[in-house]
Formats: structure tokens, sequence, C-alpha cells
């Protein structure tokens, strides 16, 4: 089972999910806010932070079922479900398997690697085989972060990255590129629960992540909010991908709306 931490009391639970390459500790400000009020769990996701790697095929599916086997252990009948990036993607999943289980979803800073699987895949291996993956994630994270504040944060970061095992690393990637790609907008057309879209940054075509601009709507932003004409959203300008952190007080607060106007209704 998934590594995770647990604390807090209180309704509705909050299960925090991280992105590539991450761990459960990018959301303690979010669990520090919340563990007043509310259960709260974190998780490590199949063979990032201290979870074991998956036993078997890396899909954004079975990662979706290894959060559930954790709900199911812990005895946690519903949870607003709060992912960042990558993380986004199996909660998406969750809910579609189980949306009696799901008081809501939180989608922090999601965004779409890949439209044509091949080709992003070949692109991809070719990045590998040329880098190796810990350049290749050091790279990367240099791109998630534009305030020169965080840039002792942003080099942690990218050493956590670089550190995840090149068996668990590559296929999962892979299985991002996979489902955005061939499942991404069939998967958000048969979501049915409450969606909150927080969204710092984007990507041009052909151009590497930069954050919004003033008034801006991410292209994924965008395309989230016509699939789900009831779904909510809120951006922030300036700032980089890793919402949670560099803007945490902010995202809490709407999170806290969103649970708050769930309780309301």
């Amino acid at each position: 089972m998934l590594a995770f931490e647990r604390c807090g009391i209180g309704t509705p639970t909050l299960l925090f999910v991280h992105g590539f390459g991450c761990a459960r500790e990018d959301w303690w400000a979010q669990v520090d806010q919340f563990s007043g009020e509310h259960d709260c769990v974190a998780v490590d996701l199949p063979g990032f932070g201290q979870s074991h790697p998956l036993a078997s095929e890396i899909s954004m599916l079975a990662f979706a079922d290894a959060i559930r086997e954790v709900m199911d252990s812990e005895g946690i009948e519903q949870a607003v479900l709060v992912g960042h990036s990558m993380g986004c993607r199996p909660i998406v999943e969750l809910s579609i398997a189980a949306p009696d289980r799901v008081v809501g979803l939180v989608l922090v800073d999601p965004g779409r690697a890949s439209v044509n699987y091949e080709a992003s895949k070949a692109q991809f291996e070719a990045l590998i085989e040329e880098k190796g993956f810990p350049d290749h994630a050091h790279a990367m994270f240099a791109n998630m972060f534009f305030n020169p504040k965080f840039d002792d944060l942003k080099d942690r970061l990218a050493e956590r990255g670089a550190s995840v095992h090149v068996d668990v690393a590559v296929p999962t990637y892979l299985a991002m590129l996979d489902w955005d790609a061939n499942r991404c907008e069939a998967a958000f057309d048969a979501v049915s629960v409450p969606v909150m879209v927080l969204q710092s940054t984007t990507r041009d075509p052909g151009e590497d992540r930069r954050p919004l601009k003033p008034a801006e709507m991410a292209p994924y932003q965008k395309m989230i909010m016509e699939r789900i004409e009831t779904a909510e959203t809120m951006s922030f300008p300036g700032v980089g991908h890793f919402t949670m952190i560099e803007a945490a007080d902010a995202v809490s607060a709407r999170i806290q709306k969103f649970i708050d106007e769930r309780a309301d209704g």
C-alpha cells in the first residue's frame, strides 16, 4: 500500500496527491492549515517518496486504484481529492470509477504534456537517451519556478526529482503522456463530481512553461471549463507551477471556500 501521512479530525476528509517526481511533503502548508478542522491524508504515489513501485503495469488508472486502496484501508468513505500536476490525472480517474467516494476535485495547476502519444514518447525517449533522466529532471524543475526567492527550493525539488529511479520515472512519465493523448477529453467528459481548477502556469505551443498573465486562462484550464460546465476556477498570475507552495495561503483559502460551498449545498 502507499506510504501516507494522516492527521487532523473532521469532515470532509482532504486527500492530497503530489505530481511527477514529487512527494507528499509538497502539501505540508495545506495539511497544517486544514488539519485543525479536517481529517487530512497526503500520499506518496507508487515509486515516489516512501512508496514502493507498483508490481503491475504503471498507469494513471493503477495510481487511482492505489489511492482508493488507502481510502478503503483507512475507512475513508468520502474525501475531497486535491491533486497537483500529474496527480490530477489519477484523482480524475478515481472520481469516475467511484463518484460516491468523492466529494469534489481540486486540480492544482493541471496541464497537458501530449496530444500525440507516439510523437511525445519518441521525443521523451530521445531526451533521456541524450541526457539521462537526472539531467532531464533538473531541466524540467528549473522551468517550474520564476521567482528568484524560490531558487533554493527549486534546487531541492530538482534534486529530489532527479533521484527517482529511472525504472519508475520513465514509465510513469510515459503513462502520463498516454493519458494526456488518449484519455484526457473522455475522462473530463465523464466527471460528475464538483470540480475546481487552480491554475498558475501554461505552455504555449513549442515553448517552455510560463506563468499566466493577469486575466489570462490557460488552454487546458479553458478545456476543462468547457467540458465541465459547473466547474469553478481561479487563476494565479505570476506564480510558478507549485502553486500550493508559492501561493499557499491563497490556495488554502480557495480550497476552504470550495469545501464550504459543498457543505452549504
